[in-house]
């Protein structure tokens, strides 16, 4: 990955305040002597808000690379108090971790002794396959997928052993919310352990894009993790999955994108013109292309020329990318309002139909909001 001789203060001719771009150069699992000295500098030259820096670091899922990189690389650079209060946050973060990937290893195991395939999805597998070390990313739940045709099975599976549904429905209300377009996940509750368990039967809503399981059930491959063996998606796979799963949200965190940027840097043979046809088939290209342009600019990872080439070709991914990047990047400018993210969600559509659809569900929430 290319490196800067200076300090990065603009990205997409959006001024970066100086906690973001420390943030930024400690978002990384390979930080090298260039980047290192970036970072000894902006501190030695700036009078860095610590709290605000925790604060963004914890909010974009950065806390623990911005501990690790800077007790290794400017220990004596930082406040005490403060390089103790993102110690114990560190250490909270693994805990927590830990414990949830032992829940997951539990429920897998569960799944597969009751003949039920489950992959896992964002969380403990995909920080293991991406950095190594389930320590050095966040995540405040977990998340499965499975077949629809299974999820009243799992559901049996959860509730024997501990889980309660979120919401109670009456059976009536169960099967028209596994039939709602609007729906993707049936949410499980261990109140006694305080996990959050999200059972995916799509990956998104169908008004974000139409992928569901069984559209790449058929590439599982077998992945050792934790001493067992799972059924997981081979990288490349989660490529177009995670743009998704980036652009319904709107990017609210900044480390989705380097994520992308980590899956790309380990998983170098990436067939592009695979991806690309998948993503025009789901009609979520404009997807991809905004998930892969902000890793480009955020973290200076490079594309193939002919990808960058048909990226930059739609001018409303740039567009869409600089408003993020204003939002998150720059002090000064304000969250955006309902509206602007429903605007949003149109514009990173590209059918017709598919626009359509999602400003209809907009309504409706619309319409329920103010019974």
């Amino acid at each position: 990955m290319p490196t800067l001789a200076q300090p990065q203060n603009k990205i997409l001719g959006i001024d970066i305040r100086p906690e973001m771009q420390l943030i930024l150069y400690c978002a990384r699992t390979d930080v090298d002597d260039d980047n290192a000295n970036q970072i000894r500098t902006l501190i030695q030259q700036t009078d860095i808000d610590w709290q605000e820096a925790i604060g963004n670091a914890y909010k974009h899922g950065f806390m623990p690379l911005l501990y690790t990189n800077l007790n290794a690389i400017a220990q004596e650079l930082i406040p005490e108090d403060v390089l103790n209060q993102l110690r114990n946050l560190f250490y909270a973060n693994a805990q927590h971790n830990l414990l949830l990937t032992g829940e997951l290893v539990k429920i897998l195991r569960l799944l597969q002794e009751h003949g039920i395939s489950a992959v896992p999805y964002k969380g403990p597998v995909l920080t293991t396959s991406l950095y190594g070390n389930v320590a050095l990313r966040q995540f405040c739940d977990l998340d499965i997928i499975v077949q629809q045709q299974d999820i009243l099975s799992v559901k049996k599976v959860l509730v024997a052993n501990g889980y309660k549904p979120k919401f109670e429905f009456t059976e009536a209300e169960e099967i028209a919310y596994l039939k709602s377009k609007g729906e993707h996940t049936y949410d499980f509750i261990d109140y006694d352990k305080s996990i959050l368990l999200e059972v995916h039967w799509r990956i998104t809503p169908q008004y974000t894009s139409p992928i569901e399981p069984k559209d790449f059930w058929k590439n599982l491959k077998p992945f050792s993790f934790a001493g067992m063996t799972i059924s997981n998606l081979p990288l490349e796979d989660w490529l177009l999955i995670l743009c998704v799963h980036g652009s319904r949200h709107r990017w609210q965190r900044l480390s989705w994108p380097f994520d992308i940027a980590q899956l790309i840097r380990v998983n170098p043979e990436i067939n592009w013109q695979k991806i690309i046809q998948q993503a025009n088939e789901f009609d979520c290209k404009r997807m991809l292309f905004l998930g892969l342009f902000l890793a480009h600019h955020l973290t200076g990872i490079t594309l193939p020329v002919e990808v960058l080439q048909q990226i930059t070709a739609d001018s409303e991914v740039s567009s869409l990318a600089s408003e993020i990047c204003q939002e998150h990047l720059n002090i000064d400018c304000t969250p955006k309002k309902v509206m602007a993210r429903t605007i949003y969600q149109i514009r990173v559509r590209e059918q017709f139909q598919n626009k359509f659809l999602y400003f209809q569900s907009f309504l409706g929430w619309l319409l329920s909001t103010k019974k």
